[in-house]
């Protein structure tokens, strides 16, 4: 019964612990644009994607610019969470920076 109890756990940590993304640890820098969608008559103002494409969205309103250092992981995090927290009106554009 112990053993049986210890091979349970054994299992649950293994494949509960599991990480989301490969590679957490691998830094990188990356230029930030911080995009607003544009108000219309009929429809709301939102962007229907976290990551749409921005150069060809003649609803995207341009706010702010900054550089951050994160891993791939944090960045798709912080894509996610502006998007969820504005309700799809904001959403963050990134470009890999080469160093």
């Amino acid at each position: 019964m112990a053993r049986n109890l210890l091979i349970v756990s054994l299992l649950f940590l293994v494949f509960g612990c599991k990480k989301y993304s490969d590679d957490d640890t691998t830094f990188f820098k990356w230029k930030r644009d911080l995009y607003r969608a544009r108000v219309q008559n009929d429809n709301p103002a939102l962007f229907y994607s976290r990551d749409p494409k921005i150069s060809g969205n003649p609803d995207a309103i341009f706010l702010s610019t900054d550089f951050v250092v994160l891993t791939e992981y944090r960045k798709d995090l912080q894509q996610d969470s502006i998007y969820k927290a504005s309700g799809g009106m904001q959403v963050y554009k990134y470009n890999k920076v080469d160093n």
